[in-house]
């Protein structure tokens, strides 16, 4: 009886986990048709997948060492298939122990040069998903036809203004718009399996505050962001806040499906994907006290990494004539200008 217990237990386990797959294979590669969407009922079963627990056994899985002279093929052939240059990799193939080694590798110093045009530069490679100006009251857009709301992305309290330009665009909790003689913008970078995995700062800057939100971990595919409405609202993120010379900047990594590990080379006491952490939990950190003040962020600097892809998005202030001279759809390189 007890064997037989087990069996059916394997069973169940094993069909749970193979349907869930199944299912989410299902949402992330259908048709890339923006009116390609999914039902109520599809997106609420797709939301209640086991998802931060399969990104929790993929976090453990891919710390599983593997063999040395496997190392260099299995590298090479998965930079083959997903479009990374193994020959950039700071070390050499061999000396990542383990796949979360080498996803969150560092780079050559020489291959990502940090540009000196542009307002900015991208902070990692990757697709453009949705970036401009802030123009609908209180929201970006995810992808083209659905959009998010900056408050809630950004977990803003309630007497907290956010920098807004000269069109009406958001206002505070008390419904008094936030004036500012410049613009807001936004930019959705999505990081590719194959790309490097690492984050820096944009700009020149000093970091004040950062809020870890709890959340789900949905794929960040622009195909799945095109079929299901906020997503990235949805998703576990850690929301850096500061200031720049044009006034707020706002630069937050984005946790996916597999992807629940972001680590900041700066915030030891940050831990994403916690076990005993409820979604919609926010912890607010402030990065100065007693014992230290703001953290200063120059361009190009290195800021922390994701243990596989994922997004990070950016919202700041800027001069209301900038010209970002980027559209969805576009490559980036980390380092590479961004606006005039």
């Amino acid at each position: 009886m007890g064997r037989l217990l087990r069996r059916l237990g394997l069973i169940s386990i094993g069909s749970l986990t193979g349907g869930s797959v199944w299912y989410y294979w299902r949402v992330c590669t259908a048709s890339s048709n923006t009116d390609d969407s999914i039902s109520h009922y599809e997106q609420n079963v797709y939301r209640a997948l086991p998802l931060r627990f399969f990104s929790r056994v993929v976090d453990q899985a891919a710390q599983i060492p593997i063999p040395s002279f496997l190392r260099e093929p299995l590298y090479g052939s998965f930079c083959k298939a997903a479009g990374g240059k193994l020959e950039e990799a700071e070390k050499a193939a061999s000396e990542y122990r383990n796949i979360g080694e080498f996803f969150s590798r560092r780079l050559k110093e020489d291959v990502r040069p940090i540009s000196d045009t542009g307002i900015l530069v991208s902070p990692c490679d990757g697709q453009i998903v949705s970036c401009g100006r802030v123009a609908v009251a209180g929201t970006i857009e995810q992808v083209k036809g659905r959009s998010f709301g900056i408050r809630e992305f950004l977990e803003a309290e309630d007497d907290e203004p956010i920098a807004v330009g000269p069109v009406n665009v958001g206002t505070s909790a008390k419904g008094e718009v936030q004036a500012s003689k410049s613009s807001l913008y936004y930019l959705n970078i999505y990081l590719e399996p194959g790309a490097y995995h690492g984050f820096h700062s944009p700009v020149d800057w000093q970091l004040r505050k950062r809020r870890h939100v709890s959340g789900n971990l949905l794929s960040l595919q622009p195909n799945v962001l095109r079929r299901m409405p906020d997503v990235i609202n949805e998703n576990e993120r850690v929301v850096l806040i500061g200031r720049w010379k044009h006034g707020m900047f706002a630069m937050v990594p984005v946790g996916a499906t597999g992807i629940g590990s972001i680590e900041l080379k700066f915030d030891d006491e940050l831990e994403t994907n916690r076990f005993y952490s409820s979604k919609g939990d926010v912890k607010l950190f402030r990065y100065a006290n007693k014992e230290r003040n703001f953290i200063d962020l120059t361009r190009g600097e290195f800021m922390g990494r994701f243990k596989l892809g994922s997004s990070v998005v950016l919202i700041f202030e800027a001069p209301t004539d900038l010209d970002l001279g980027i559209s969805a759809g576009d490559h980036l390189l980390q380092g590479q200008p961004i606006g005039s």
